[in-house]
């Protein structure tokens, strides 16, 4: 079937300069959340969602993530790579070293942790119904758009948002909406076809929302996510998303409900797809 999205890229290969020092020991990817690495979560949602093959995206230097991995069958793939990237060039760069030509590819980044429905699953829908890639959103403060890539949105198609465009980083009186794109994405072939040829932009960097927007005339479309995200890529998200985990481990009470006390947080647990 030509519309099946059978490979997914974990791009893995950032040094997590937001967690420094911690990330000089250990790849942020590995980070616990509970009790698991980080980055199992990103890949138990791709496998979840029936994706095939697994391309990692690693850097010089981690070679930890692939001894994580050491027997693939143990994480439910069929089918894992690795590719590295020598030099940091940015997201854009990452995926179109990894992403094979003539097909739609899922991309899950690894720090952003997602509760309450498997996302991926969301968007390879989207795929199937109104063809195109698909990205998910959520609303962020319009104070914050100046660090995610943010959407321009044009009309619904059915439970989907049509998008217009798509702006890296903007500022906020620039900015076209509030809708931030949360690191979860399905690919149109058409995308990783503009990527072969996409030059550095902001920062040095190949930003893969330029090759996005330029396809957004075939069909581009935002899907918004009704669950909990946890930017794993900082402290203060890395320790929300483990107290998460805690409410929703019934085996240990007494744990979670010293977080929540230390923490001050109270109400209801998250439920964890």
């Amino acid at each position: 079937m030509k519309n099946r999205v059978r490979t997914a890229i974990i791009p893995a290969g950032g040094m997590g300069t937001r967690l420094m020092p911690l990330t000089r020991a250990v790849p942020k990817e590995l980070l616990p959340v509970w009790k698991r690495p980080v980055l199992d979560y990103a890949v138990e949602e791709a496998v979840e969602a029936g994706i095939e093959r697994l391309v990692i995206v690693t850097a010089p230097g981690k070679e930890a993530l692939q001894r994580h991995f050491a027997d693939g069958a143990a994480h439910g793939l069929r089918q894992l790579d690795f590719v590295e990237q020598e030099t940091a060039l940015g997201l854009g760069d990452a995926i179109r070293r990894a992403a094979p030509r003539g097909e739609a590819v899922a991309v899950l980044l690894p720090d952003e942790l997602l509760f309450g429905g498997n996302c991926l699953r969301q968007l390879i829908a989207c795929r199937g119904r109104s063809g195109g890639s698909a990205v998910a959103v959520q609303r962020v403060p319009r104070g914050d758009v100046s660090r995610y890539g943010i959407v321009d949105i044009g009309s619904a198609v059915g439970p989907e948002l049509r998008v217009r465009g798509l702006v890296e980083k903007p500022q906020p009186a620039a900015a076209p909406s509030d809708l931030a794109i949360i690191g979860r994405y399905v690919l149109d072939a058409a995308v990783i076809d503009a990527l072969q040829d996409a030059q550095p932009t902001v920062k040095g960097e190949v930003q893969l929302t330029d090759s996005i927007a330029a396809t957004c005339a075939a069909g581009v479309f935002a899907v918004k996510y009704q669950g909990h995200r946890y930017d794993c890529g900082n402290f203060a998200g890395l320790l929300e998303a483990n107290i998460a985990l805690a409410r929703h481990e019934e085996t240990v009470p007494g744990v979670a409900a010293a977080l929540l006390e230390t923490s001050g947080m109270r109400g209801n647990k998250v439920d964890v797809a």
